[in-house]
């Protein structure tokens, strides 16, 4: 049988986002499930984010004209693609970022281009004739802000694949190294962690900060590290477009820490937890379904209060680290692998 995935950012995770993992690992799991997988996705390279974002709308609307898109083939679109199919394409959409709710954290071009992406993330979502998101926060949030009816959403949570999983390893007795990777976009907090990161060398003096990722945020951030004197504990590495090569960060840090103040989901959180990383995060949006606190890490208020003593904690505390790291690990295997957690659209497809 036959599927199409459709997104409109370009292949390469690294220009892209967690939306990209997603689609090429669902498309991953549905050609193990035997479906040969037509997957479409935007050819360019980045341009900023502005023209990265006028580059993908103009790619929904090229892709609206195609006839071929009305052939009945199972089909999902991300986030807005979609928006333009003509009249008879069935799809479905699966959402991941909801943008009328991330409009909140930008200012300026960049929040009137989310807006704009939000109306047409709206007018994706109605044509859709189902809606796959992935945590009850977002689920719930996509009725509030797109007036989808509950029932026409299923929650299907993200995931990770068996061999990304760690296997066990114990926790080194001098560990002082915390990983921060995301999209450096103001909903991800990094300036929550670098405002706490004096805090946390203050009382470990041997403490490095290592942050991966690109972003609107980029050279904002690093001017902020070294307004606050932390620049020589702190390590900046741009974009890490390998999927390997993250696994490597993974293996190598000690503790996990992304106060994101939004998060559909919070995709890394598992994969630091696959990686028996333990976590530090806000308990905010959808992270408390994925991170428990107390069990898999440490959830701190939403504004960041306790950030550093989070942190501190942890790096002091080896068999906490290891406990945690474990919890986390075993959660992962037991709820959040492909395998599973693919299982709704999978079975969709297969009713087509």
């Amino acid at each position: 049988m036959k599927c199409r995935l459709i997104t409109s950012w370009p292949s390469d995770s690294g220009v892209g986002s967690g939306v990209v993992v997603v689609a090429r690992s669902l498309g991953k799991i549905l050609s193990d499930k035997g479906f040969e997988v037509e997957f479409i996705s935007g050819d360019f390279s980045s341009g900023g984010y502005m023209a990265t974002s006028l580059r993908r709308i103009r790619f929904n609307y090229k892709m609206g004209r195609l006839a071929e898109l009305r052939d009945g083939l199972p089909t999902a679109a991300f986030d807005f693609d979609g928006f333009d199919f003509s009249k008879g394409t069935r799809f479905v959409s699966v959402n991941q970022g909801i943008l009328a709710d991330v409009a909140r954290f930008e200012s300026g071009a960049v929040r009137q281009a989310v807006r704009l992406m939000a109306a047409l993330e709206r007018r994706a979502i109605s044509k859709a004739e189902r809606v796959f998101a992935p945590s009850r926060f977002s689920a719930g949030k996509i009725t509030e802000l797109y007036g989808a009816p509950p029932a026409k959403i299923t929650v299907a949570p993200n995931g990770v694949f068996r061999g990304q999983v760690s296997p066990p390893t114990r926790a080194g007795a001098g560990g002082a190294s915390v990983l921060c990777v995301a999209r450096l976009y103001k909903r991800k907090g990094v300036d929550l962690l670098l405002r706490a990161w004096p805090g946390v060398v203050a009382a470990i003096p041997e403490a490095e900060l290592k942050i991966a990722g690109g972003g609107l945020e980029y050279e904002q951030l690093r001017r902020m590290a070294r307004e606050l004197g932390i620049s020589p504990s702190v390590t900046f590495l741009g974009d890490v477009t390998s999927r390997e090569a993250v696994a490597e960060l993974f293996a190598r840090c000690d503790l996990f820490c992304l106060p994101s103040r939004h998060e559909t989901f919070g995709l890394v959180f598992l994969e630091a937890m696959a990686a028996g990383r333990p976590v530090v995060a806000l308990d905010s949006t959808a992270v408390p379904e994925v991170v428990r606190n107390g069990v898999d890490g440490i959830l701190v208020e939403p504004g960041g209060k306790g950030l550093p003593e989070a942190v501190i904690s942890l790096l002091k505390d080896p068999a906490l680290r290891e406990n945690m790291g474990t919890a986390g690990r075993e959660r992962v295997l037991k709820e959040f692998l492909w395998e599973k957690t693919s299982g709704p659209l999978v079975d969709y497809f297969k009713r087509w």
